[in-house]
């Protein structure tokens, strides 16, 4: 069950990372999909594996048109950050994990850009800190939204 909702959730984040929304918005939006993997990581007490990470990383670098594995790598490193201290993460409310999940799409961030400037397809700005900020902010919403949404769908037993 949590592969079917992490598959169809994957696919709602990535369908709201590949609408044209204008050159704002390309400089604004978080990256829903790391959101996610984030939400998924932090909120279930199974790890998520890392082939599963990799294998989401690959399909949003084709999707977005990004070098091959920057995305893949970029995810498989922040997963792998997140859960070398996912005890103390876990057991923070969400307004207090921003601070984490900020540092941690910042690493995704910046792990990106060097792939991509390593390949010449990308060039540095400034303005690649903010998906990150404005990802951490929305967090605590993030994960409100996702948590009521997990259990409202959860099977009720009689």
């Amino acid at each position: 069950m949590m592969i079917i909702a992490l598959v169809f959730g994957f696919f709602i984040a990535l369908s709201a990372e590949t609408v044209p929304l204008g050159a704002l918005y390309a400089l604004l939006h978080p990256d829903f999909v790391t959101l996610l993997l984030l939400y998924w990581a932090i909120s279930n007490n199974s790890e998520l594996s890392f082939t599963i990470v990799w294998l989401i990383g690959l399909f949003q670098d084709i999707a977005l048109g990004d070098v091959l594995g920057a995305q893949a790598i970029a995810s498989i490193i922040m997963i792998y950050l997140l859960y070398s201290g996912l005890g103390r993460v876990r057991s923070l409310p969400p307004w207090e994990q921003l601070f984490f999940v900020f540092l941690l799409l910042l690493a995704h961030r910046l792990i990106v850009w060097l792939w991509q400037a390593w390949a010449g397809a990308i060039t540095w700005h400034f303005s690649l800190l903010l998906g990150p900020l404005l990802g951490a902010l929305l967090w605590p919403l993030f994960t409100f939204a996702l948590d009521h949404l997990r259990h409202t769908l959860r099977p009720q037993h009689v």
